[in-house]
């Protein structure tokens, strides 16, 4: 029947991870536009609470992603937890539907962030279930295709209605979001690991066995995946060199990514006097990202099956060193075009970390045969939070002391040199 071959085709999980990512994306940047209109002029807050609302949700995303990581691969099942996280968004939205005070946009906050955290975790864990190394870079490059449209448009929405309903406008559409990936969840999808378990002799490029290592070139493969009850604990996970090297890549990138969305509009207005193009600074860079994320996937994928899995490290080492060079040129800039060019050189070092890194904790779970899918990509989700929190703290202090060109390289230079030391220790490892 048509309809059994589309919730068995590894495509429907992947598309089903790319909508679901550009929900959690959306639903985010959706309601965090308006946020100083409810904080500050409707509830007379101060400003620090919107630092603390923020931080809520990485709260919440944390413990979300490793509660949810655990739970699954304990219980072997996604497919459920998933249509659970797709309530809980619901339920998220109706609490700030309903939000008079702080301490509700506060509850508001965490449990959008606990539904974050489960679906960030279990999206990409799907995709790691049915996908094998030399496909998986591609792969994840399009569902992060999907976070930079969310990204792109989601505060422009938010804040047309807010404009147009005040708070109940975008609460009404965060339960509505909620409502349609439970609705796609329940009629498209089945658990990918009930499809990690079977053949597929068109599905995949290349064959996966117990080597990590192992990437055929042949292009017409039966690839099958063992259920496997052996499983390593997150402690463990993170003693394993590959875990510990991509967990590096995507706090680095991640953080100075986050770290230069809040530097950059302040170099331009204070330093370059260009006032009103901080929106325009972030079109151009949500277009570079855009438009890269699949060219680096697919690049990757291709290094991957051309000489094997240490050319995932290649790549990440190429981007810290690259990041460095970006941090450089932007540092040195003295005219906004020289600035567009150095932000965009780095949009593209940035995705050479994060793609390889995001996709290496399926590849490595699918290599060593063991049940830790879901953990693995808890620790992935735990290493962005961790990143959007740590440096952009650090680079607005620096940066009120000692201006924009040293922070900026100290900041970019120290994790990029560690990221990349990590990498080719790795790749010596494996040589």
């Amino acid at each position: 029947m048509a309809m059994t071959r589309i919730r068995t085709s590894p495509t429907s999980i992947w598309a089903l991870a790319s909508i679901s990512l550009f929900i959690d994306t959306f639903v985010y940047t959706l309601t965090v536009s308006m946020l100083p209109d409810i904080l500050q002029t409707q509830m007379g807050a101060s400003e620090s609470a919107n630092g603390i609302v923020t931080t809520m949700f990485g709260v919440g995303s944390v413990v979300g992603s490793i509660c949810v990581g655990i739970l699954s691969d304990r219980i072997q099942e996604r497919r459920w937890i998933q249509i659970a996280g797709a309530i809980i968004y619901s339920i998220s939205g109706i609490i700030f539907y309903f939000a008079r005070h702080y301490y509700q946009i506060l509850v508001f906050r965490l449990v959008d962030g606990v539904a974050s955290g489960l679906a960030c975790t279990l999206l990409y864990a799907s995709i790691g279930d049915v996908y094998p190394a030399n496909l998986l870079s591609f792969k994840v490059s399009i569902v992060y295709f999907a976070n930079n449209i969310a990204y792109t448009i989601g505060p422009v929405c938010g804040q047309r209605l807010f404009d147009l309903a005040g708070v109940k406008g975008p609460a009404a559409v965060v339960i509505a979001l909620g409502l349609f990936k439970l609705a796609l969840l329940w009629t498209f999808a089945k658990d990918s690991l009930s499809i990690r378990s079977r053949v597929h002799p068109n599905a995949y490029t290349a064959a996966v066995d117990s080597s990590w290592d192992a990437c055929s070139n042949s292009s017409k493969v039966e690839t099958t995946y063992h259920v496997v009850q052996n499983s390593i604990s997150i402690p463990k996970l993170l003693l394993r060199l590959p875990v510990v090297v991509s967990t590096m890549a995507i706090v680095t990138s991640i953080g100075i990514q986050c770290m230069l969305e809040g530097l950059v509009p302040l170099h331009l207005a204070e330093k370059l006097n260009r006032h009103h193009d901080g929106g325009i600074t972030f079109v151009i860079l949500g277009l570079v990202f855009t438009t890269m994320v699949p060219i680096v996937g697919h690049i990757t994928d291709r290094l991957i099956e051309w000489r094997g899995e240490t050319m995932r490290y290649y790549v990440m080492m190429f981007g810290s060193l690259a990041t460095i060079a970006a941090a450089i040129l932007m540092a040195f800039a003295k005219s906004f075009a020289v600035l567009m060019v150095g932000y965009s050189f780095f949009a593209v070092a940035d995705l050479c970390m994060f793609i390889p890194a995001q996709s290496a904790y399926g590849d490595f779970v699918n290599g060593e045969n063991v049940n830790s899918m879901a953990r693995g990509y808890s620790i992935a989700t735990v290493a962005w939070a961790l990143g959007a929190i740590s440096l952009p703290p650090i680079g607005s202090a620096l940066y009120s002391q000692h201006g924009f060109s040293g922070p900026v390289i100290g900041i970019a230079a120290i994790p990029c040199s560690l990221c990349a030391v990590a990498c080719l220790a790795f790749i010596l490892r494996k040589n």
